[in-house]
């Protein structure tokens, strides 16, 4: 039901939260590395990866105590479980940048949609057997857990040599350090609203939200453009990129207006329950039309422009979670979605203003 959903979307951002200490920055970092056939630091990045998931590894146990502690069998139980599986759930999917960088889009396709898939439906035959979200969460983390050491191990099989680049891995760092802010700033919106307004209304934020998430997927502009931007000299294509960048708005305008006008057919033949998700679900489409910023943002992750990155990836977090914390307990769920919406106008704003001082 909505509420045993709505549990588990608490829970998974709390993940998301936890997996901050998993380094994630090195998913955007090693893109260029790969580009320039550095196949080595695949490994080390690993290595590095699943050391420091261990800090969310406690962290995640000490939540389990604190639980435990106030007779909540079911939270507790879930942050065992991520506690014993964070390390292998964050820190083995470095393939899909791998394949990226090497501009194989066929295997990076293959190697991230089937985990994908096999998790969905793992979480999906568990919904369907069961109603406990600690039991979702072990049959999501664990599936996960397991194609990705599985693809990992063929990945590292195909690596052509064992050439590292310390530099990208110390780049990664740091874009974690920065977008740990944005991490929180992407999650903390469900925690409040799990906290102010219970289960329910956040299964059904949950379900205006994850569809959009689907949809930009779908769209993958940052993959796209890190190898071939990373392997160039930004100054010298920036004419180039600009073009694109406005073509891109043919695509994403049409895309947000058929999800804003197909939206109530969507929900009402898949999704019946949770109508109630239409309108903050089409308002959402707006962050849809704004992904072509995605492609000038890209340029500068490309050039490791560290001043500006982290000009963007701290203050605009922090525009958000300050919006959430003044308009959520006033507005519900249309606080959250005009938070998100304000903050990624902002966003697109500096990106286009920090491209254009490249």
């Amino acid at each position: 039901g909505q509420e045993v959903y709505g549990t588990y979307s608490f829970i998974i951002s709390m993940l998301a939260i936890l997996s901050i200490f998993s380094l994630p920055g090195m998913e955007t970092s090693l893109v260029k590395a790969f580009a320039k056939k550095r196949d080595g630091t695949l490994k080390l990045a690993t290595k590095e990866r699943l050391k420091f998931s261990l800090i969310g590894s406690l962290a995640s146990l000490c939540i389990f105590f604190w639980y435990f502690s106030k007779g909540n069998s079911e939270l507790s139980l879930a942050f065992l479980i991520i506690s014993l599986l964070l390390p292998f759930k964050e820190s083995l999917d470095l393939f899909s940048p791998f394949w990226t960088g090497k501009k194989d889009f066929k295997k990076r396709s293959i190697y991230t949609i089937v985990p994908t898939l096999v998790s969905t439906l793992a979480v999906a035959v568990t919904i369907y057997l069961g109603q406990s979200p600690a039991l979702i969460v072990l049959s999501f983390m664990l599936s996960l857990s397991l194609v990705n050491l599985l693809f990992l191990a063929l990945t590292l099989n195909q690596k052509e040599n064992d050439e590292t680049d310390p530099e990208s891995i110390r780049f990664g760092k740091d874009l974690t350090v920065v977008s740990a802010i944005s991490m929180l700033a992407n999650n903390v919106d469900k925690i409040i609203l799990w906290k102010f307004f219970g289960p329910i209304q956040l299964a059904i934020y949950s379900f205006a939200q994850t569809p959009i998430q689907q949809i930009q997927g779908a769209i993958p502009i940052k993959d796209l453009a890190l190898p071939k931007v990373g392997s160039q000299d930004v100054s010298q294509i920036k004419d180039g990129l600009i073009k694109k960048f406005k073509k891109l708005f043919f695509v994403s305008v049409p895309a947000g207006i058929g999800a804003i006008a197909l939206a109530p057919l969507f929900y009402k033949i898949l999704l019946p329950q949770y109508v109630d998700s239409i309108a903050y679900f089409q308002v959402f489409s707006i962050v849809i039309i704004l992904s072509p910023f995605i492609l000038l943002e890209s340029a500068l992750l490309a050039e490791m422009k560290k001043r500006e990155i982290y000009i963007m990836q701290i203050s605009v977090p922090l525009i958000r979670i300050l919006l959430f914390l003044l308009l959520i307990p006033f507005l519900a769920i249309w606080g959250v979605v005009l938070a998100i919406i304000i903050s990624q106008i902002i966003n697109g704003v500096l990106s286009y203003y920090f491209f254009k001082t490249l």
